[in-house]
């Protein structure tokens, strides 16, 4: 009888003990699965916040995406797409920063061309915008502001051309313009005194209405002139333009100059300079050419 009842004991406890084991087994499993799904969740959770930020073009959230990605799914269900967006974000990388460095439109506009879907695409087109307006100031005439505002009417100096613009059609001077207008005089006087053909040809228009005391005159008068102020070849010959006055007309958006300037010459020979001094009228075009110049002996 006693060992009747301990054979039941052991059936009972051997019973317990399979059923803790196959509730161990199933629990076990359960987890081991909840676990795998919350890692699945978790890996699609961080792939789409990569392709998020990937079609926003937002670059340094992107990366932040795939640096975290990668460091916590290595064999990911996405990791060989998540490691092709990282090479294609290094390779553009390189060649933006080829093209940034050359401040040039030009290059930086092929970039865009072989990148348009780039990731540098918005910082490419600010680019483009800053270093387009930089060409407009550098020629600053009304019509490099107009071509500007052409090709970036929303740009980010869109009110600055507008404005300057609207300052060079008002007939206001900058120092600029009276640089440019002094610089012309100077040229075409220093290469009447050197003579220089290439020069005095750059800085007068083709038909003057008046140079020095010839009208109608074409560049071939101007080329005569300097070659008989030079009939002397023992002889140097210096030009000072001195107090000089530049006044702007515009005429359809057309700017025109006209100096009013004191001329100094000094010609020397031999241990002898004589000096003269003349009053000067030249009218310089939007090209910077000499169409009118009138001397005057002072």
């Amino acid at each position: 009888m006693e060992e009747k009842k301990n054979r039941h004991i052991t059936l009972w406890v051997i019973l317990i003990l399979l059923l803790i084991t196959i509730a161990g087994s199933v629990a076990y499993i359960y987890h081991d699965k909840s676990q795998q799904i919350n890692e699945e969740d978790a890996e699609k959770a961080a792939w789409l916040k990569i392709q998020k930020w990937e079609g926003m073009m937002q670059l340094d959230s992107l990366e932040n995406a795939i640096a975290q990605y990668q460091d916590t799914f290595i064999h990911g269900r996405h990791a060989d797409m998540v490691e092709s967006i990282r090479q294609k974000i290094e390779t553009e990388r390189k060649d933006w920063q080829t093209a940034r460095m050359s401040d040039s439109v030009e290059a930086i506009e092929d970039f865009v061309r072989n990148h348009s879907d780039s990731y540098y695409r918005n910082e490419a087109n600010r680019k483009i915008d800053s270093l387009s307006y930089i060409e407009a100031t550098d020629e600053d005439t009304y019509d490099a502001y107009e071509r500007y505002l052409d090709s970036f009417g929303d740009g980010i100096y869109a009110k600055d051309a507008q404005k300057r613009m609207d300052t060079l059609d008002g007939g206001t001077i900058s120092d600029k313009e009276t640089e440019h207008a002094t610089l012309t005089l100077q040229r075409h006087f220093n290469a009447l005194a050197t003579s220089d053909r290439e020069t005095l040809v750059e800085t007068t228009a083709p038909v003057l209405e008046t140079y020095i005391g010839m009208t109608a005159a074409g560049r071939a008068d101007v080329e005569v002139y300097m070659k008989n102020m030079h009939t002397d070849e023992n002889r140097t010959i210096t030009f000072v333009i001195k107090n000089i006055i530049v006044i702007k007309e515009v005429s359809e958006h057309v700017p025109a100059y006209e100096a009013q300037f004191t001329l100094e010459e000094q010609v020397t020979k031999g241990s002898n300079t004589e000096t003269l001094n003349f009053v000067g009228n030249a009218r310089i075009n939007s090209e910077q050419q000499i169409t009118s110049l009138i001397l005057s002996r002072n």
